[in-house]
């Protein structure tokens, strides 16, 4: 597992630098934008969620290191693991540079003490889950063609979605109670008490959605070629 995650760093050293410096770029936008943090944990978990395993994995599809890795005497399903371990080494140090910047920078809106609490990380670390564990058996599975699919399939739903809003009109329609739900399981999230078992049902859902995830994407790697 060590000379996996020894190799995903050397094989993507150059895209990480580069990822760094849009990261550095983006975010000091961010912290002088924003005052809330609970909109900038959201926002966080977004961008770190969707930008690892698509710059990360997307370029491994573009220059073919996938095959070689498989080429070594391992077994795939200890490569899609080391895949998953580097994405959350790589999740977490997004969240520990963000939070660096947060609190370095002169014209910082936030306060870093505000985040830097049990629920807020709980929360973040549960929302980064659920994201990549939707995107990375596609991007493990298919590569760059797995982002178009799922980017094209999330358009087809908007479009339906929108048709459907139009059709049925009101405001029962399912776009607008799509659009509520997830606004107020956002709420819940973010205002929820940080109690030991909100906490703990937290954990246990997003280690149960990753090893899923995991599940999944180790049953779509053995089959595919290269």
């Amino acid at each position: 597992m060590l000379k996996i995650l020894r190799l995903e760093y050397l094989l993507n050293r150059r895209q990480i630098l580069i990822v760094l410096a849009i990261f550095t770029a983006y975010f000091a936008y961010m912290v002088s934008r924003i005052d809330s943090p609970r909109v900038f944990v959201v926002s966080t978990c977004i961008m770190i969620g969707l930008a690892m395993p698509f710059t990360i994995l997307g370029r491994e599809d573009k220059f073919k290191t996938s095959a070689f890795v498989c080429s070594l005497p391992v077994r795939r399903s200890t490569v899609v693991l080391g895949k998953y371990a580097a994405t959350w080494a790589a999740i977490g140090l997004g969240l520990g540079y963000t939070l660096l910047l947060a609190a370095v920078f002169p014209f910082s809106k936030i306060q870093v003490a505000e985040i830097l609490t049990a629920r807020s990380l709980f929360v973040a670390l549960f929302l980064i889950s659920l994201i990549f564990a939707v995107i990375l058996p596609f991007t493990i599975r298919f590569g760059l063609v797995g982002i178009i699919i799922l980017l094209v399939g999330f358009q087809l739903l908007g479009i339906l979605a929108l048709i459907l809003s139009h059709v049925l009109g009101g405001a029962n329609n399912p776009l607008r109670v799509f659009i509520r739900a997830v606004a107020g399981g956002l709420r819940t999230l973010l205002t929820h008490e940080a109690t030991p078992g909100f906490l703990l049902a937290l954990l246990a859902v997003g280690v149960a959605v990753s090893a899923a995830s995991l599940f999944v994407s180790r049953a779509l790697y053995v089959r595919r070629d290269f």
